[in-house]
């Protein structure tokens, strides 16, 4: 078991000021991954105890750097150990009806994995992040998190063949479809496919090209 602080290089401090094991540190994101990514665990199974017996340490070394799981996932997620789990959007040539039928696919998908659980760790990590360390912090403003979702990629291919008007950012495209939904997700719920399609319209109306 590896616990913090044994004859290790480190590169910072724990939150009691005590030596941070990188290699210890380094399991437990590892941990959180394996959980989520590998063996499927919903956010509401995972647990601090669970993580600890993954990575192979004591559960206070966990707590001695995170107060809560939602902050490890948080860490884990921004700095890419755990990824988020978005089906592909389709590409026919038609950016509008890709996302409508991604919405609906998405929609199932969830149905199927449960609804309540991607709300109620959206809403953990939006907590865990208002109350962050500046090291998080920083870890947000330098994640390629939007970069990477499929989403992004799609709308980039549109732009790329010319179906948005031209000068428009691609990611500055997905952010104003994605936010909301994030933001309707906290504080009411998981939105549904109707409310999110429209979304779509609404977003699309001023992003693709006129004919």
């Amino acid at each position: 078991m590896v616990e913090a602080g044994q004859n290790e290089t480190s590169n910072g401090e724990g939150k009691r000021g005590r030596p941070r094991s990188e290699t210890a540190h380094r399991a437990v994101l590892e941990a959180v991954a394996e959980l989520l990514n590998t063996q499927g665990c919903t956010y509401e199974e995972l647990t601090i105890e669970r993580i600890a017996a993954v990575a192979g340490v004591g559960k206070q070394t966990v707590y001695r750097w995170w107060n809560n799981k939602a902050a490890v996932v948080l860490e884990a997620l921004l700095s890419g150990y755990v990824k988020l789990d978005f089906a592909p959007v389709p590409d026919t040539g038609d950016l509008r009806a890709d996302l409508m039928t991604w919405i609906e696919l998405a929609d199932a998908n969830e149905r199927e994995q449960g609804l309540g659980d991607s709300t109620i760790m959206a809403r953990s990590l939006i907590a865990a992040l208002s109350t962050s360390s500046e090291e998080t912090q920083e870890l947000l403003h330098n994640s390629a998190l939007w970069e990477d979702m499929h989403l992004t990629a799609r709308i980039r291919a549109a732009a790329s063949s010319g179906e948005l008007r031209e000068g428009l950012d691609p990611e500055h495209v997905a952010a104003a479809l994605m936010d909301p939904v994030i933001l309707r997700t906290i504080t009411t719920g998981r939105p549904g496919v109707e409310w999110m399609q429209g979304l779509v319209d609404v977003v699309l109306s001023g992003a693709l090209r006129q004919e």
